[in-house]
């Protein structure tokens, strides 16, 4: 759990650093301290579909709101991101 633990903090620090406006700042501290509950309450697993099911969330309003090719970017971003945790 420790490794996961570390990798949740690293995620942080990237969503801290991505974020320069304060109000998206506080939605994304908001989003992780969500998954660390999940994280800590029902595992890693549990944490992991968490997780998905909110990034699956975001990308349906970006394609809702933005269309098609900023949900495309939006999803190589977390890609992205992921790639770099490892």
């Amino acid at each position: 759990m420790k490794q996961a633990s570390d990798t949740l903090s690293l995620r942080a620090q990237a969503i801290l650093a991505m974020a320069d406006d304060s109000d998206y700042c506080k939605v994304a501290e908001h989003a992780l301290s969500m998954l660390k509950v999940v994280y800590f309450r029902e595992g890693s697993d549990a944490a992991v579909r968490s997780a998905m099911h909110t990034i699956e969330a975001a990308a349906a309003v970006i394609e809702d709101e933005l269309g098609p090719a900023a949900t495309r970017r939006f999803l190589k971003i977390v890609g992205e991101a992921q790639g770099q945790a490892h």
